[in-house]
């Protein structure tokens, strides 16, 4: 399942009964202040949540396959996330998730069962 901004528009307006089209600007506003820090190089720290910030990636040496060439990739810069520690508790607790996993003539099943899965 994923968690669209309509979702969050909607969450924010329920629980602080805003009308929609005013939580929906206030989300926007929240959104675009951490874009503009993000930016501007500002590190946006959420306590408890986590900590958004810009890096800068150096260069590295790519290949054109095609010449045949080496090619010098130029800096970027990138937006990193850090959990904070409260939300990496809520992580820890969770129960492991097993993905449907497809068997061919029974052997996968069998293997599952000898690992412990």
């Amino acid at each position: 399942m994923k968690v669209v901004l309509q979702d969050i528009v909607r969450e924010v307006a329920k629980t602080t009964k805003l009308a929609l089209p005013d939580a929906q600007v206030v989300v926007k506003r929240l959104l675009s202040t951490m874009e503009q820090g993000l930016l501007n190089g500002q590190r946006i720290e959420i306590r408890d949540f986590g900590v958004f910030q810009t890096k800068i990636v150096t260069g590295k040496k790519g290949r054109d396959m095609a010449r045949n060439l080496s090619i010098a990739l130029p800096t970027y810069k990138k937006v990193s996330f850090k959990a904070g520690k409260n939300l990496r508790k809520l992580f820890r607790n969770l129960p492991e998730e097993r993905p449907p996993v497809a068997a061919r003539n029974g052997q996968l099943e069998m293997f599952l069962e000898a690992v412990g899965r």
